[in-house]
């Protein structure tokens, strides 16, 4: 096969549309491109000719990619094979790194993205000497993590790479994005598997205690302690420690966790010998990584020892397109939960909780999920159903210089790009209170159809005060359409 980067690349996938595009892009950066549409098909041209990088679609039909997958891998091991999917998960992440693909990427993705990963693929093919590959960890369980998002998958494709290894991880997110799920994960998919996972939450101990607790202690080394007791490194030994909120520890304990990690050995409080340990540790913070490192209150040194790897989960707002697949899941466990049926969930309902921001992030919206089916008695949820959780409403908000100057240039209100299926709206700043006040009301009277009655409703105000705020606002409710006005009008 040819060592050149002027590869040929074989493109699988049975959706045409996808396939131009991809051949395209290949081709634009001077590779050579042939397309299949089923594993069979690209295992012939295999056959036929030789290729320097496949690019897989995890969905080939009813077929598997994985299967095509391990079969390329059995007959040409030195053949790098980029996994493709719109259906990303950590269970197929895992999958695919078992069969040693080169890589795994989510659809849709930026070109430039899949251009890079093709470089790399060609890359190490050029330079490949033997068909060696790194042993990988066991079978990978199934996980509660929802999403296929690009950014949960690559969440994923992190998790799959270093979950078999021993390095010590740093997971940072907002509250409530699931950083203790991915600690879970990285554990289950680890060879650690079979022996304990241990969450602490450091921000809940005290100093002393968290130290004790941690690092265990020897009789009368304070009041209290009338025995010997073993910390949780030495009961978890050959396990993982998940150290929760670890920014909220004191810089005295943060020398003595650094010790640990530097020596791989503890000294319980009061002991005058350390003993040997056998812990990987996973730490988490909801503080960004950059803002600890300009802390006075964190030591560098430690946050290096600690990151590792580094994983940062997105909040929710930057993930929107998950918050379907969140709330099918949380309904079925809520259901579950309560031991009935869940409630079904309509597209409009749907559509209104993917406009929310849910700054409590999964977490907030799992809470939001529980509460309505737990409170409803139609079989059908709808927005009102979660209106007394008071979720925020989405608005994008750009990123604004650190000193902004009072000059304000023009404002630039989005018109039209009000969502129509939901009564939530974008807007860019600087932005006049009076624009976002008609923006909203705008949004409102689409979301009902132009019916003013229930516009009124949802914005908590009389149908007068829409009339009195619509002719100050210069709204036309008129021009809108209307749907079973009359009905809700009582007429």
């Amino acid at each position: 096969m040819s060592a050149t980067l002027q590869g040929r690349v074989l493109i699988v996938d049975d959706d045409p549309d996808f396939s131009t595009v991809t051949r395209e892009l290949v081709e634009i950066e001077g590779y050579s491109a042939r397309l299949a549409m089923s594993g069979a098909e690209a295992m012939q041209m295999c056959h036929k000719q030789p290729f320097d990088a496949v690019l897989l679609d995890l969905k080939l039909g009813a077929a598997s990619g994985l299967d095509v997958l391990r079969d390329l891998r059995s007959q040409w091991p030195d053949l790098p094979v980029i996994v493709v999917t719109a259906h990303g998960s950590l269970e197929s992440a895992t999958a695919a790194e078992r069969e040693k693909a080169f890589d795994y990427i989510g659809k849709p993705f930026p070109s430039a993205d899949l251009i890079a990963v093709l470089r790399r693929a060609l890359e190490w093919r050029a330079g490949r000497n033997s068909g060696k590959s790194e042993p990988r960890g066991a079978q990978a369980p199934t996980t509660a993590i929802v999403g296929k998002s690009p950014a949960m998958v690559a969440i994923y494709r992190m998790i799959a790479r270093v979950a078999a290894t021993d390095s010590t991880v740093l997971i940072s997110g907002e509250s409530g994005t699931g950083k203790e799920l991915i600690a879970r994960a990285l554990h289950d998919n680890s060879l650690r598997a079979e022996r304990p996972f241990v969450p602490v939450n450091c921000g809940a101990f005290t100093e002393t205690l968290l130290e004790s607790e941690l690092f265990g202690h020897v009789r009368g080394a304070f009041t209290g302690a009338a025995g010997n007791h073993r910390g949780i490194f030495e009961t978890a030994s050959g396990g993982t420690i998940f150290l929760d909120e670890i920014s909220e520890t004191s810089q005295a304990f943060q020398v003595k966790l650094l010790r640990v990690l530097q020596e791989q050995e503890v000294r319980p409080v009061g002991a005058t010998e350390a003993r040997r340990v056998d812990a990987r540790i996973v730490a988490a913070t909801n503080r960004r990584v950059r803002d600890l490192l300009n802390s006075e209150d964190f030591r560098q040194d430690l946050l290096y020892r600690l990151s590792v790897i580094h994983i940062e989960l997105p909040p929710l707002r930057e993930r929107r397109e998950d918050i379907p697949l969140l709330v099918e899941h949380f309904l079925q466990r809520a259901g579950a939960k309560l031991n009935r049926e869940a409630p079904l969930a309509p597209p409009e309902t749907i559509a209104w909780l993917s406009s929310m921001a849910w700054p409590g992030n999964v977490r907030e919206l799992e809470n939001a999920v529980e509460r309505a089916v737990t409170l409803n008695a139609g079989g059908r949820l709808l927005p009102e159903d979660f209106t007394q959780f008071t979720p925020t409403p989405f608005i994008s908000l750009p990123t604004l210089p650190e000193q902004a100057t009072e000059e304000v240039d023009e404002i630039r209100p989005l018109v039209g790009t009000a969502q129509t299926a939901v009564h939530s709206w974008v807007c860019e700043l600087p932005c006049s209170l009076t624009e976002v006040e008609r923006e909203h009301i705008l949004a409102t009277l689409r979301y009902t159809g132009g019916n003013k009655l229930r516009a009124a409703k949802l914005l908590g105000i009389g149908r007068f005060s829409l009339y009195r705020k619509a002719e100050r606002l210069g709204i036309d409710l008129d021009s809108l359409s209307v749907e079973s006005e009359g009905v809700e009008d009582g007429a």
